[in-house]
């Protein structure tokens, strides 16, 4: 039960800031600090008996913030800070529960919000010029990743 904690504050938070992001297009630093700080406060606290997990969801967290760094350097614009920031404590949750499964995660967010654009454009609902709140993506392909590897090690 206690290893149900990060999934919860990932759902909580992930969720309100999803809601945020397709309303607004941002992601507040305030409310992605909190994620940061509560996810890493209550990782600490499950960490007490053994530090390496916590050091290797650190390292993940550090990597994929990185990732999504590099890309909105590479975007011009088109992915926003806020994804990044976002990124470092969807990183340290999936680092915690699927740490070799952190690649995948940022993948299946790219592929989420590529399959709902090419529907949206099919559907006339949106053009390739729209912008698209991304967060919400990475929410989902992070959550996918975490319940797969979760629902795999039963």
């Amino acid at each position: 039960m206690r290893n149900l904690i990060p999934l919860l504050v990932l759902v909580g938070f992930g969720a309100r800031l999803s809601a945020i992001d397709l309303k607004e297009h941002r992601l507040p630093n305030q409310l992605v600090a909190w994620f940061t700080a509560i996810q890493l406060a209550t990782l600490i606290a499950l960490s007490l008996d053994g530090v390496n997990e916590l050091k290797v969801a650190l390292l993940v967290a550090v990597g994929t913030t990185a990732i999504y760094l590099i890309l909105f350097i590479l975007s011009r614009g088109a992915l926003g800070m806020g994804d990044v920031k976002f990124a470092f404590p969807l990183g340290l949750t999936v680092g915690w529960y699927a740490p070799e499964l952190w690649l995948m995660a940022i993948f299946s967010s790219f592929s989420c919000a590529g399959v709902v654009a090419l529907i949206g454009i099919a559907a006339k609902l949106i053009t390739r010029n729209s912008p698209i709140a991304f967060g919400p993506y990475m929410f989902l392909g992070s959550l996918f990743v975490i319940a797969f590897s979760v629902l795999s090690h039963r």
